[in-house]
């Protein structure tokens, strides 16, 4: 960071030679896309613009609204419209299935919010229990059973190895030993 920039952000003053950037006019708002229609564009949650007007928006609403009633009163399913219904439902498969889903996941919201408010509604102990209440430390607790020497030492051989003529092989001449 050069010299002036730095004084300038330490006193608060402009450096000599600063030009401050342009304050651009904000743009007008597009015009409506639909045929016939010169509205200007509605602006959505976001801030951003959408395709059409409000009019022409509320219109495609309500046209796909009647659509689908159409469609449900010709046997569609109530929810989308477009797929046949189950026989004695209202739903058709793939929309029973979503609604399934999303019971579950309700119902998982739930249990887990009834945990989360009763675990809230107990009361903040100043005293946890442990076990030096009864008197039991690490330092006056009974140590752990170690180990004896006896433990750890092998167990003497019951007969003595050259003895064990079963453990050596039959044609073994220690060939493996000898040096030609």
């Amino acid at each position: 960071m050069d010299l002036p920039t730095l004084i300038a952000r330490w006193s608060g003053k402009l450096p000599e030679g600063f030009v401050p950037p342009a304050i651009l006019r904000q743009a007008p708002a597009p015009e409506c896309s639909l045929k016939r229609c010169r509205r200007p564009a509605a602006v959505k949650k976001d801030g951003t613009f959408a395709h059409a007007c409000q009019k022409c928006l509320d219109r495609r609403a309500a046209s796909c609204r009647r659509r689908r009633a159409a469609l449900a009163a010709e046997g569609g399913c109530r929810r989308c419209a477009y797929r046949k219904r189950l026989e004695g439902d209202f739903l058709c498969q793939r929309c029973r299935d979503d609604r399934d889903v999303e019971r579950a996941q309700k119902r998982r919201d739930a249990i887990e919010a009834a945990a989360i408010d009763e675990f809230a509604a107990k009361p903040d102990k100043a005293h946890r229990a442990s076990n030096l209440d009864i008197g039991l430390s690490p330092w006056n607790a009974r140590s752990k059973p170690q180990a004896t020497a006896a433990y750890w030492s092998p167990l003497p051989d019951p007969e003595p190895r050259e003895e064990r003529e079963w453990a050596k092989p039959l044609w073994d001449d220690g060939w493996r030993y000898r040096r030609c």
